[in-house]
């Protein structure tokens, strides 16, 4: 098996040849150091100095060619993993800190998940969606916009049906709270209401569809 640097020098002339150029996103690759290769995880670090250029590194395209070229190489499938760091400690410390944050996330999960069904109403629904759009990464762009817009579609479905079953005569506020959910969410992710509409009420009837199937 070659090296993370073997095939980053391999690599890097052919992703060259083949990207849409621009100075910034040459050089974000250029100044890319090759880490390791974890399992089908190819690590890349960027020296601090550089952390201003991982936008260039971390597009959908420069990705996509990567993982392309990487394939090509060595017959595998590889996903590719950018920290801002050089070296496999800087990894280590990274996937140490990862692993802390997911255990802290486990302990705490049963507490705030009881905290959050005493207060859960159509303002702490939104806020949850603002909060989780303000953490969002690259939410510059469209394709990150419409991945959000279909991970949040069943978790908005599943409030409103949560909501319907404590609250079965309230159909009106549920259509008048979808819709101004609608219309806020299509000013954060430049789109129209209906499309915003559409993907939750695909998710609604998708949720209602695989209960059915399972009460029978």
């Amino acid at each position: 098996m070659q090296s993370a640097a073997e095939l980053w020098q391999k690599a890097k002339p052919l992703i060259r040849q083949r990207m849409s150029f621009t100075p910034d996103a040459w050089r974000s690759v250029d100044v890319a150091v090759p880490i390791t290769i974890e399992e089908t995880v190819f690590v890349l670090g960027l020296p601090s100095e550089h952390e201003t250029l991982r936008p260039y590194l971390e597009t959908q395209t420069m990705m996509a060619l990567i993982r392309e070229i990487l394939m090509e190489l060595t017959g595998k499938e590889m996903d590719i993993h950018v920290i801002v760091g050089t070296s496999e400690d800087d990894w280590k410390r990274y996937k140490a800190r990862q692993e802390f944050l997911r255990q802290f996330s486990t302990r705490t999960s049963a507490a705030v998940a009881r905290q959050e069904t005493e207060r859960r109403d159509w303002m702490w629904l939104s806020n949850q969606i603002v909060q989780a759009y303000s953490h969002l990464l690259h939410r510059q762009y469209d394709f990150v916009k419409a991945q959000f817009l279909l991970d949040w579609s069943p978790k908005i479905a599943e409030f409103v049906e949560e909501f319907l079953e404590s609250n079965p005569q309230k159909q009106d506020e549920v259509l008048r709270e979808l819709e101004r959910l609608c219309q806020r969410l299509a000013g954060t992710l430049n789109t129209s209401g209906f499309v915003v509409g559409l993907e939750i009420e695909k998710a609604i009837r998708e949720r209602r569809k695989k209960q059915k199937g399972e009460t029978q």
